[in-house]
């Protein structure tokens, strides 16, 4: 699923500004609340408060990938995992890296 965290929700004072940026591209964005179903070819992005809904992080091996059911977004795109890694913005979380 498509998903965006804010601080504050769709009180976060870039809210506006996204949504019609959103709303530019065609898609919809629509409050989140845990649990919800996945936003394939529906042209939804749920967004989330960031206060309610803390981002944790998965395994690095799902940073920055393509979506498996759409075109590759190139190298470029799927590099940032490396480069975030060495700068520290993404972790290890501990959990087994890789696909099984």
């Amino acid at each position: 699923r498509y998903l965006l965290g804010l601080p504050g929700g769709d009180e976060h004072p870039a809210f506006n500004k996204i949504q019609l940026a959103a709303s530019n591209k065609g898609k919809k964005l629509v409050k989140g609340k845990g649990g919800d179903p996945d936003t394939y070819k529906k042209g939804i992005v749920y967004y989330y408060d960031t206060k309610q809904y803390p981002f944790y992080q998965a395994e690095i091996y799902h940073q920055f990938h393509n979506d498996f059911q759409s075109a590759a977004y190139g190298r470029e795109y799927n590099s940032m995992s490396d480069l975030k890694f060495v700068s520290g913005e993404i972790k290890e979380t501990g959990c087994p890296e890789g696909m099984f």
